[in-house]
């Protein structure tokens, strides 16, 4: 049985402290500098955690496959234009749990839980060099809005 259960408000500290570390080091890889990875994550901590609190339209979940909990999954919803669209902020299979499916799993659960409340889209940003996430994307039909591309000068 799969499930996703919404994070505790214990929980939530500790999740956004491993996601930001990780958030960190993920932009430097993909070549951005530490002094735009800081800038990042502290824009993320004041909209996204302010004051130890969970902002409004956040919803945080663990995946958990069979009583073990294998991923997690960040979705953000706002209305705009009558609409309500919807973001993942984060969604990750925990390592021991890769290559088994439970990244389409938890994708899957996301789209009937935005479908469920209502919602009319969902959009995703990912790294250009996560190529595993990006051909799971896309087999799962989500098309490419913007690119963004950069070139290091010698």
């Amino acid at each position: 049985m799969f499930e996703l259960k919404a994070l505790e408000e214990n929980e939530l500290t500790p999740y956004f402290e491993d996601l930001w570390r990780d958030y960190r080091a993920d932009f430097i890889a993909a070549g951005f500098s530490e002094d735009i990875a800081d800038e990042s994550v502290e824009n993320s901590k004041k909209s996204d955690f302010p004051d130890q609190r969970l902002a409004p339209g956040n919803s945080i979940f663990f995946a958990y496959s069979e009583g073990e909990k294998v991923g997690k999954l960040w979705l953000y919803s706002i209305e705009r234009e009558g609409k309500s669209e919807w973001s993942i902020y984060d969604i990750e299979t925990f390592g021991a749990f890769r290559g088994k499916g439970f990244g389409r799993t938890i994708m899957m659960a996301a789209e009937d839980y935005v479908r469920a409340a209502g919602g009319d889209s969902i959009s995703l940003s990912v790294f250009g060099n996560n190529h595993v996430a990006r051909t799971l994307y896309e087999s799962l039909e989500y098309e490419i809005i913007r690119v963004g591309m950069k070139k290091k000068l010698k």
